[in-house]
């Protein structure tokens, strides 16, 4: 299917905008909070009142996905992202990161004279990230946390200060990353915020210089521990994941004032989009909405996660759809916006050029299937409204449960409660051919083995 196949080519597209001439290319700006379910944001329907109004007010001015799909985990998410590849292609994983061998989002952009620039977690380096840092793999200078949230609470609480892990950290091209200050509880408080000032002044810079840039401000908020910034603590008075969705939300606000005061609203395409679903961990545990599961599961609420896309006289306004999105689209969507062949051609690309879609020129989304992985094994297959588990764990992290194969309507039974497979039996002879499909790639491009060491070489088929 087109959907699940390569991305072998894309054509050039030209870009126009009221503020930019036609030569000019747009801005990205990718904003990709941490654990975020559905049931924080106002707009998807949020649980503890009304308390991202910026967030809302992007979803009016844009489009908002209600059918957005990610990786089960971290590190696996950011490296289908970053490579609009299948995570389970890269090899990626927590211990190891992925390979200086793959090609980023931006890397491709710096390739087309982009400024680059991320601000936040990376997550991206494995247990030695000073070997896969951000300078590394497309970006000019890069500020924030090498690895996750908890390290705040466990590696300087236990004494151990790893190199590069239990500090935040920052660089830029042809160095090798300086150690700031050490990540702990109070650094974890301010660190988003921090992020997002570096941001801005990027953006500044950028603007100055008359160069495009790419700004990437991966949040670690929600993660926990979910601790936020002094200036929100007891904000809401709904606890600390209310407290923090209000520190998210204003951070996403400043984000968006400086594009506006800029004068580069128009000629800026701003995603904002979450990693993973909710968090499970209490005291921490998030709001999955109207879904089961959480986070580290390929249930609903651990891979569906809120997304909205801006981009003004481009993208319509208002526009909400149920149409199936995926991570990895946003490299090929983003190439086709910048108007430049980005995408490698040496490898499989799973992700799909959706930009005919999101600017309402197709009614339907480029892409009729996902395929959810966790831990290297295939999990589920969702086409369309079906999803059929092949390996059915409900569980964070947890055990599969009898009868591992289980099919569901998501719009009929969005919790994922009632079977219907026996009833509905041909259903899977639609996700076999899309595994078989997908499968048969992997013959003339198999996937980097998992913990595969720099410099990578695949082999030669």
């Amino acid at each position: 299917m087109a959907a699940a196949c390569l991305v072998l080519w894309l054509g050039a597209f030209g870009v126009a905008s009221e503020q930019a001439t036609s030569s000019d290319r747009p801005n990205i700006v990718l904003m990709f909070p941490d654990n975020l379910g559905w049931g924080e944001v106002n707009v998807y329907g949020g649980v503890r009142g009304a308390i991202t109004p910026r967030l809302d007010r992007l979803a009016a001015e844009g489009l908002r996905l209600n059918n957005f799909n990610v990786e089960f985990s971290c590190t696996v998410s950011r490296a289908a992202l970053m490579t609009g590849r299948y995570a389970v292609r890269t090899g990626a994983s927590q211990a190891a990161g992925m390979t200086l061998w793959e090609v980023t989002i931006a890397e491709a952009l710096q390739s087309s004279g982009y400024a680059t620039g991320l601000f936040g977690k990376w997550h991206l380096g494995g247990d030695r990230p000073e070997n896969r840092n951000p300078s590394q793999q497309g970006f000019d200078e890069y500020y924030g946390v090498p690895r996750t949230s908890n390290e705040s609470i466990t590696t300087i609480a236990q004494g151990q200060t790893a190199p590069n892990t239990s500090f935040i950290w920052e660089g830029r091209s042809g160095a090798s990353p300086r150690n700031v200050k050490p990540f702990d509880v109070d650094a974890r408080r301010t660190v988003d915020r921090e992020s997002v000032d570096k941001s801005v002044a990027f953006m500044e810079r950028s603007v100055r210089d008359k160069k495009p840039f790419f700004v990437y401000y991966p949040m670690t908020q929600i993660h926990f521990p979910t601790l936020t910034h002094p200036d929100f603590v007891g904000k809401t008075g709904a606890g600390d994941i209310a407290d923090a969705m209000a520190e998210v939300d204003s951070n996403v606000g400043r984000m968006l004032d400086a594009i506006d005061r800029l004068g580069v609203s128009r000629n800026t395409i701003v995603f904002w989009c979450a990693d993973n679903g909710a968090e499970g961990r209490r005291p921490w545990r998030g709001s999955s909405g109207p879904w089961s599961g959480f986070y580290n599961s390929v249930m609903e609420g651990g891979i569906r996660t809120p997304c909205l896309v801006r981009w003004p006289g481009r993208i319509p306004a208002g526009r909400v759809t149920n149409e199936l999105v995926h991570e990895i689209d946003f490299f090929p969507t983003i190439a086709a916006a910048v108007g430049a062949d980005l995408v490698p051609h040496d490898r499989a690309i799973d992700g799909v050029n959706q930009l005919p879609f999101f600017e309402g020129k197709q009614a339907a989304s480029s892409r009729e299937s996902v395929l959810l992985y966790a831990n290297a094994q295939l999990r589920a297959v969702k086409w369309h409204d079906w999803k059929l588990h092949y390996v059915y764990a409900p569980e964070a992290g947890g055990p599969a449960v009898a009868p591992l194969m289980r099919l569901f309507n998501l719009l009929s039974d969005p919790k994922e409660e009632t079977d219907i497979k026996d009833a509905n039996p041909w259903v899977q002879s639609v996700t076999d051919r899309i595994v078989r499909e997908f499968t048969a790639t992997t013959t003339r491009y198999p996937h980097v083995p998992p913990s595969a060491p720099d410099p990578y070489v695949p082999p030669k088929m």
